[in-house]
This record gives C-alpha cells, structure tokens and sequence, in this order.
C-alpha cells in the first residue's frame, strides 16, 4: 500500500490527471499489483500490456 502511493504521487507530480492512460507492462506479481494500484490512486485508468508481446 505504502509503495502504490507513492507511485500514485509520482504520477500525479509527473501530470498524470483523472482518466488519463497509463500503460503497465510487467509480469503478473507484486509489481503489477502495486503499479495497478498507483495508477487507480491516482485517478486514472490502466492499460496492462503484455510483456510477452
């Protein structure tokens, strides 16, 4: 929790408003988790690509 906020406010420091996109591409674990997290924090919305692509 402590990690996805601080993802979340260095998003919205970097310009990140509601509803904007941002594109996570890890592999599914904790980092996912806490990137998915942060982005929602932070009022947008998340588009998992696949690292695999």
């Amino acid at each position: 929790n402590r990690q996805a906020n601080r993802l979340a406010h260095h998003l919205i420091i970097l310009g990140i408003k509601p509803d904007d996109r941002v594109a996570i591409c890890v592999e599914r674990g904790v980092e996912m988790l806490i990137g998915v997290l942060g982005v929602l924090k932070a009022g947008a919305a998340y588009v998992p690509l696949d690292p695999a692509y």
